[in-house]
């Protein structure tokens, strides 16, 4: 074995020129800052988007029966509803059989159900001052009573139905 010494190799002297027609690292750089520049100047220049133009009258589009916001389908023909508060803390609303679509759509949010053996209109007690506020506002009038006839305005769930106080 002899003792050679490995070659090293030689070092790189100074940064080989970049081919001809190749843009250098600086140039490639300040030409992304300014194509960034003229898209932020374009964009300032372009106008706002602009909102949809808001619905002028004669068409009123039909709302969801679930939304709590629901108007009535027609008008009131007979405003006049009798609510019925029960014994299973339900309250039952009977009205003329021309209303119940309005009803539906009014209350229908609510858990508004129709209850098959009796035929009226059912919603948890815990709705009713709710749904008593859609129907007043709807410009139907609403008369109640509960199983016992007292008036359904003074109606307090933990006082009556299934509910005792000691």
């Amino acid at each position: 074995m002899t003792d050679e010494k490995p070659t090293t190799p030689a070092e790189p002297t100074a940064p080989s020129p970049a081919a001809a027609g190749e843009p250098s690292r600086e140039e490639r750089i300040a030409a992304a800052k300014a194509r960034a520049e003229a898209l932020k100047a374009q964009r300032a220049a372009a106008p706002a988007p602009t909102a949809p133009p808001a619905p002028s009258g004669g068409f009123k589009p039909l709302v969801a029966s679930r939304n709590p916001g629901g108007a009535p389908v027609v008008a009131p023909q007979h405003p006049e509803i009798r609510a019925f508060g029960t014994l299973t803390q339900a309250v039952e609303f009977t009205c003329d059989a021309s209303e119940d679509a309005n009803l539906a759509k009014i209350l229908g949010g609510l858990g508004l159900y129709k209850n098959p053996l009796r035929g009226a209109w059912q919603v948890d007690y815990r709705y009713y001052a709710e749904a008593v506020r859609r129907l007043q506002a709807a410009g139907y009038q609403v008369d109640g009573t509960d199983y016992l006839g007292r008036p359904l305005s003074q109606w307090v769930a933990e006082d009556r139905g299934w509910t005792r106080r000691a």
